[in-house]
């Protein structure tokens, strides 16, 4: 049984954009209107959301003169965590994506894991650098999860491989 679909199918679409929005980004504090600009949900249903996760303990208000923010309770969010974090779906998405052009041949992440970004080796001929672009861009407004690229040809990463320009932790994400 996926955990994650049953909490995604028996909670309100609108909490969980949100809630997904603060655990994918748990040091970041947001205004009500930017909260509604991000997780598509109107103003007055993220206001009305986040006085429940307020209220819940989920969140922490944030008040500045006239200004209120907010930022997730990390203390007592773990438990939505795990559920709901976007890393690996972000990272999953790119690489069905990505795979799908003809030309990409092979894509491997490289670097240490880090919540909000992956560093991705794209090895192929004559890839569509737009395209991937483009793919970057929707994942990091769907997820806020962000992807750097390199394209190389095959010839090339492995002549930089061995001149060790890609030294550390790389991890073959797709290979035709």
């Amino acid at each position: 049984m996926d955990k994650k679909k049953v909490v995604e199918s028996l909670f309100d679409k609108k909490v969980i954009k949100i809630l997904r929005l603060f655990i994918n980004n748990p040091g970041n504090k947001y205004y009500l209107r930017e909260i509604a600009r991000i997780s598509k949900v109107s103003p007055a249903s993220t206001y009305r959301i986040l006085t429940s996760m307020k209220d819940l303990d989920l969140l922490i208000e944030h008040k500045d003169k006239h200004l209120k923010t907010y930022s997730l309770n990390v203390e007592n969010s773990g438990m939505f965590s795990s559920l709901l974090e976007d890393k690996f779906s972000a990272m999953e998405e790119f690489v069905k994506k990505v795979s799908a052009m003809e030309e990409v041949y092979s894509i491997v992440k490289h670097g240490e894991d880090e919540k909000d970004k992956a560093n991705v080796l794209l090895l192929g001929e004559n890839i569509d650098q737009e395209a991937i672009r483009e793919v970057t861009f929707d994942i990091k407004s769907k997820y806020g999860f962000n992807i750097i690229f390199l394209v190389l040809m095959p010839e090339q990463y492995e002549q930089m491989e061995s001149m060790g320009l890609y030294p550390g932790k790389k991890q073959t994400l797709y290979e035709k």
